[in-house]
């Protein structure tokens, strides 16, 4: 339970990922039950490049209690799409692990605000383009 806003958060916004990756695990270390540190974590994670590392912290301040703390569920259901569709893209070669990718995100958050954005991904992941046609007025 945080009651201000823990220091990885300022970590993360400054772009000292490395630094936020350890002040978030000595945060986790001492309150595991915090979600705001395992978000903070895997900002850092995914600032750093490492997306499965991310996605694995988001996962897990999902499973946690928001109510006392300072994390925004709605940006961490943003942030946790992000890393996944950014797996998936980097996955695009083998259709399946791909698409596994998506298929995590809709087990995690089966309400998620980004479900109706998982066919879209699924078609350019398959090649097709979106493509937008201008009414005539």
């Amino acid at each position: 339970m945080s009651y201000g806003e823990l220091f990885s958060t300022r970590l993360v916004a400054d772009e000292d990922f490395e630094a936020a990756v350890e002040q978030a695990t000595r945060e986790i270390e001492t309150d595991p039950d915090e979600p705001e540190a395992w978000f903070n974590r895997g900002q850092a994670q995914a600032g750093l490049g490492k997306l499965e590392e991310a996605a694995q912290d988001y996962a897990h301040a999902l499973g946690l209690d928001t109510s006392a703390s300072n994390l925004d569920p709605a940006a961490l259901d943003d942030e946790l799409f992000e890393v996944l569709r950014r797996l998936a893209l980097a996955h695009r070669a083998d259709r399946d692990q791909a698409l596994s990718h998506f298929q995590r995100y809709q087990t995690l958050l089966p309400s998620g605000r980004h479900v109706p954005d998982v066919p879209k991904w699924v078609a350019h992941i398959d090649g097709v383009e979106a493509v937008w046609v201008r009414d005539q007025a």
